[in-house]
């Protein structure tokens, strides 16, 4: 038996399958957390749509300071028909503002299921519920409460 007097170099077919196996594990870990990121990402935004709208709601009560004594704030939890006028009451501007807040939320909240807003004691508490997505694909209940002194 004759032996070549240079031993072979390289690598074998079987070192080449186990490094693309361990690529491929490496790489479908990598798009999980990618996944995972882009859904908290909407999760966060989404977030910070319901602050901004719950404090626009506070903001709007405010600049409406005879309609939040007269009571026109109390209880909201469904949007009112907006009024058209010109020289609008406080009640009615009151109306307005829900109407509007209402349509914001339907138009930047996805999963939005509902919404209420109490006046008592000077103080404007502005409830938001939405529905998110959690870390698997489950649709978790999650509710934003805000309270603000409105009145002094």
């Amino acid at each position: 038996m004759i032996r070549s007097p240079h031993r072979e170099t390289g690598f074998t077919m079987i070192e080449v399958l186990v490094a693309l196996i361990v690529l491929a594990i490496g790489l479908l870990g990598v798009a999980g957390v990618q996944t995972l990121a882009m859904k908290q990402t909407t999760n966060s935004h989404v977030r910070s749509q319901v602050s901004i709208l719950a404090y626009d709601m506070v903001e709007r009560i405010r600049a409406n300071l005879p309609g939040a004594e007269g009571g026109e704030y109390s209880n909201i939890t469904a949007a009112p028909t907006a009024p058209s006028c010109t020289t609008c009451t406080p009640a009615q501007v009151a109306d307005i503002d829900a109407s509007q807040w209402y349509a914001s939320l339907n138009g930047s909240i996805p999963g939005f299921t509902g919404a209420s807003v109490t006046v008592a004691n000077g103080v404007a508490t502005v409830t938001i519920n939405w529905t998110e997505r959690d870390l698997g694909n489950n649709s978790v209940a999650q509710t934003y409460e805000l309270d603000a002194r409105v009145l002094q």
